[in-house]
């Protein structure tokens, strides 16, 4: 496999400091195996202007008018020229040997994508614990090793032919959901890989991240139920009530047995109470009303 095989995509809308930390991390790999970097861009022209500068190594795709991630991830995938394409969140710095185990990993042509764990940053502060425990819990470290049903979309790689051939796909909802399901049910195989490394980055205001976490929910539930029958989406709006205690019962069984930051999971108790109102709203709302413009405010 050569070693211009790799596409890496980064969707950007929050920008710096962001953004820049996560290429930062990329630079000494990207270089080493000529690996291609599309940064897909919603900000100003000045933002386009100082990213261009400060990483003229990787390839800004300007987006001026507002769009979803997954949508600036599929025009960085439409653009991507190399058999692997690579997704990492904006928010996560990719480990020095990411590539090298996302290039390994693919090299045997049985598996169609390739993730791992998201490792935290010793957040000094507890609300980016709440962030990191609420949207990651279900890929902390160690990450399982060997086939699996689900990877997450801030640590990932694609052969190109999988995002291609779904292509029609790739805005309506996170990949997750929209993509992956149809992957797997094409006969596609995904693989968690531990050494896969990247690492959430802070910091997060709480109520910013209380919105986020609405607006995400909201859009989640919404692509959920899209195609569903009045009496599914019924049982969906009145159980979601219950979703507050199903989730805490979820993340406790996740963390606690890793015996990874326990002690922090315990002190962000009385945030997540809050956090997880948030998201069971933002759920309710969803599978009543729809997604609405929902994704479109999801950073």
């Amino acid at each position: 496999m050569s070693d211009s095989s790799v596409s890496i995509v980064v969707a950007s809308i929050v920008g710096a400091p962001f953004l820049d930390r996560c290429l930062a991390s990329l630079e000494a790999q990207a270089r080493s195996r000529s690996a291609e970097v599309i940064v897909v861009l919603h900000g100003t022209e000045d933002d386009v202007a100082r990213v261009t500068a400060a990483f003229p190594w990787a390839t800004v795709l300007y987006r001026r008018e507002r769009e979803t991630i997954p949508a600036l991830r599929r025009h960085g995938a439409e653009h991507a020229s190399a058999e692997i394409v690579a997704v990492i969140e904006e928010h996560c710095a990719a480990a020095p040997d990411w590539l090298d185990r996302i290039v390994e990993s693919l090299a045997e042509d049985r598996y169609g994508a390739v993730g791992g764990a998201i490792h935290d940053d010793a957040y000094p502060r507890l609300r980016d614990w709440l962030v990191y425990f609420v949207e990651y819990n279900g890929w902390l470290p160690p990450a399982p090793r060997g086939s699996a049903q689900q990877l997450n979309g801030a640590n990932i790689a694609y052969r190109r032919c999988h995002l291609t051939d779904h292509v029609q796909f790739l805005d309506d909802g996170y990949w997750e959901v929209t993509l992956h399901p149809r992957l797997l049910e094409a006969g596609v195989e995904f693989l968690s890989v531990p050494e896969i490394v990247v690492r959430h980055t802070g910091p997060f205001n709480l109520g910013y991240y209380l919105q986020q976490r609405y607006w995400f929910s909201r859009a989640y539930a919404g692509a959920r139920v899209r195609e569903s029958s009045m009496a599914r989406r019924l049982i969906f709006i009145l159980t979601a009530p219950l979703l507050p205690l199903v989730l805490w019962a979820r993340m406790t069984t996740r963390v606690v047995p890793r015996r990874r930051h326990v002690m922090k999971y315990v002190m962000i108790q009385p945030l997540l109470v809050t956090a997880l109102i948030a998201l069971a709203t933002g759920e309710l709302v969803g599978y009543a009303r729809g997604p609405g413009d929902a994704l479109s405010k999801v950073e």
